[in-house]
């Protein structure tokens, strides 16, 4: 029987940035990401959970090909992005598209957003004017804006009006892929259910696999058929969505879960959980990167990192002590 490969794939993906904090001051590296493995299959909706801060937004960008990796490489059907000639590659831009945590920087405010919208369509050559044009309102109208919203500049939106426009946006070039980089974080509490019904209203519609990066789990929970959870660069935990909240195996992830509000008696004390800041990219703690935080820290996870390793099926943890600690 012929195994099709993912359709994205990320492969010992590893990002660093050259930083410095002031003219006179030495250069450092920056690791944003660190050699992540990763498999998103066709129809999927995958989570990248995690504190601001933990390289969700980079990982995200390197499988969307907008930022170039320092190791690694991102697979397209099996193949490596940065292989792939240059017709496949716009193929593969036109198919991968981003909706991006602000939606108002990520529109041009002289542009009307009936052009912001129709771009894709005049790019990847969407036929006539007319055409365009009929196509254009067709997605406005599918993310619930009307006709006359076309000829209006951005600044006359309200921000989940432009999240709206953004998702009209990156749905104009009939993407397989989807990525949204924290797509409701900057929008009222009343409007983020809108867009993640919307979203996945899309997803149903167009038959898209997903990934969402976000740090409220709360959303991930909501949307997501499986979820990753990275910590200083790398992944920690990984597995479907319903048991990762209910089964939880790596310290970082219980605490994440903790401080989720609940209807009912608002959320545990997470600070019980989680003590300190993240640590800088900069200065990533040897051993276990989680060990200077995580209240179950022993020798070993001082010296020797702990590899992503699967506990049970598809159920994928980084914790010397994740049996110890979870033993059901």
């Amino acid at each position: 029987m012929t195994t099709h490969p993912p359709l994205l794939s990320g492969v010992k993906l590893r990002k660093q940035f050259h930083v410095s904090s002031g003219p006179a001051s030495r250069t450092g590296v920056l690791t944003s990401v660190d050699g992540i493995d990763m498999e998103i299959r066709t129809g999927e909706t995958v989570g990248i959970a995690g504190e601001s801060g933990c390289g969700k937004s980079t990982l995200a960008k390197l499988l969307a090909g907008l930022l170039p990796s320092d190791g690694g490489e991102v697979r397209y059907c099996g193949t490596a992005i940065g292989t792939l000639s240059p017709a496949e590659r716009q193929r593969f831009r036109q198919r991968t598209q981003m909706i991006f945590q602000d939606p108002f920087s990520s529109l041009n405010p002289r542009m009307r957003i009936g052009d912001s919208i129709a771009e894709p369509l005049v790019i990847a050559g969407g036929g006539s004017q007319q055409a365009i044009r009929a196509r254009m309102l067709q997605l406005l109208e599918a993310v619930g804006l009307k006709a006359e919203h076309a000829d209006r500049f951005p600044n006359e939106f309200s921000g989940g009006q432009r999240q709206r426009i953004g998702i009209a946006r990156a749905l104009a070039s009939s993407p397989e892929i989807i990525i949204a980089d924290e797509p409701v974080s900057s929008l009222d509490i009343s409007i983020q259910a809108q867009i993640i019904n919307l979203l996945q209203a899309m997803k149903s519609e167009h038959h898209l696999t997903m990934i969402i990066v976000s740090h409220d789990l709360s959303v991930l929970r909501h949307i997501c058929d499986r979820v990753m959870v990275m910590y200083l660069g790398v992944i920690v935990e990984s597995a479907p969505a319903g048991q990762l909240f209910q089964h939880f195996r790596h310290p970082y992830t219980e605490a994440l879960i903790a401080a989720v509000p609940r209807i009912a008696g608002g959320h545990r004390d997470a600070s019980v959980l989680l003590s300190g800041d993240l640590p800088s990219p900069l200065a990533i703690p040897g051993g276990c990167r989680f060990h200077p935080r995580c209240r179950y820290a022993a020798e070993i996870c001082r010296t020797t990192p702990p590899p992503l390793e699967e506990k049970r099926d598809g159920h994928f943890a980084a914790c010397h002590l994740s049996e110890v600690i979870f033993p059901r």
